[in-house]
């Protein structure tokens, strides 16, 4: 298995697969507990199963990954915290990589509402034993958007938010219009399939770096995502359904366009932003953020919207801001063990 993307120096996921069927689908997660070595990517995964109960000593990071995303292109950050001692689950969002499809072109992420993901994370937590356990989320794009929401659904269970180019909102505004453009499509039958005028492109052509693309600066950090569809190509996806359009934009009006819902939120956050930011709405990001009350806010001035894989000054000085944030969390959790 993923001949093609060892051959190219990829990392490997290192823990076990996770299936829970949620919603009248199946929902993937990877679990890698701390301590555990790596197993072999050739065993076979393991379906329906439930993890040993994992050590309370250990912490717990969840990634939650963007929009057409998949667990296999997170294993070097998978690595990078199990390597610092924690717990790691990430999760396939419904509709993405091996957690089902949806829509009506076979490339097409579908849902109906951002409340089927979360539920969904609530049952690959559980699945995996982690209920009890306070978990830091790591959130990139609309992954960072559904980690602010489980982090407020689900107050007890989140110790603190990290965010990288979060999807505050959609790139296309007004929000009204596209609103109220999706609902009148969807009402037509056409909520499964991509909005009009959206035209799937080769993955012959989108895999090759440019230097005009939206996503990242450096060229290997560009690259190395579309490796992995040589191996797995049931792992792509490309473009929205017009339902999840809807579901998108009404999750963000509703909360991180929501000034008094990101005010009332408890939770430390550490938010990434990308200074050349052209995936998400990046004025939306300027004006919401800031009125998160426990927010570190960190701006890397060029860089892009991938920023884990963008240039190396970029990636070492981010990964360095998240083992900071991390070991503060540390000394403020053995500070509250021995004031007890």
């Amino acid at each position: 298995m993923f001949n093609w993307a060892r051959s190219a120096g990829l990392l490997m996921l290192g823990g076990f697969d996770v299936y829970v069927y949620h919603r009248d689908a199946s929902v993937r997660a990877h679990f890698w507990p701390a301590g555990q070595e790596a197993r072999n990517p050739d065993e076979k995964y393991v379906v329906d199963g439930i993890a040993p109960a994992p050590s309370t000593a250990h912490k717990t990071i969840v990634i939650l990954p963007g929009f057409t995303e998949f667990c296999e292109k997170y294993s070097a950050e998978v690595l990078h915290f199990h390597e610092k001692g924690y717990h790691v689950l990430i999760i396939d969002w419904p509709g993405q990589g091996q957690s089902g499809h949806f829509g009506r072109h076979p490339l097409a992420v579908h849902c109906t509402d951002f409340d089927h993901h979360l539920s969904a994370l609530d049952a690959v937590i559980s699945a995996v034993g982690l209920d009890g356990h306070e978990l830091v989320l790591f959130g990139h794009s609309m992954g960072g958007h559904l980690a602010l929401r489980y982090a407020a659904w689900r107050p007890y269970k989140v110790e603190a938010v990290i965010l990288s180019a979060p999807m505050m909102a959609p790139p296309v505004m007004p929000v009204w219009l596209i609103r109220l453009t999706s609902y009148v499509l969807g009402n037509l039958g056409l909520a499964r399939s991509h909005p009009p005028f959206h035209r799937v492109l080769s993955l012959d052509w989108v895999r090759h770096y440019r230097p005009e693309n939206v996503l990242t600066r450096y060229p290997k950090g560009y690259e190395d995502q579309f490796v992995w569809f040589d191996d797995a190509p049931e792992l792509r996806r490309s473009g929205p359904t017009i339902g999840w359009v809807s579901a998108a934009y009404q999750s963000c009006a509703l909360y991180t366009l929501n000034h008094d819902w990101l005010a009332s939120l408890d939770v430390p956050v550490l938010a990434f932003v990308a200074g050349d930011e052209r995936v998400v709405f990046a004025p939306a990001t300027d004006d919401s953020l800031p009125h998160i009350r426990n927010l570190e806010r960190i701006v890397f001035d060029d860089a892009r919207h991938e920023l884990t894989r963008e240039l190396p000054e970029v990636t070492d000085a981010l990964w360095h801001h998240v083992d900071l944030f991390l070991a503060r969390l540390d000394s403020a959790y053995s500070y509250e063990i021995d004031d007890i």
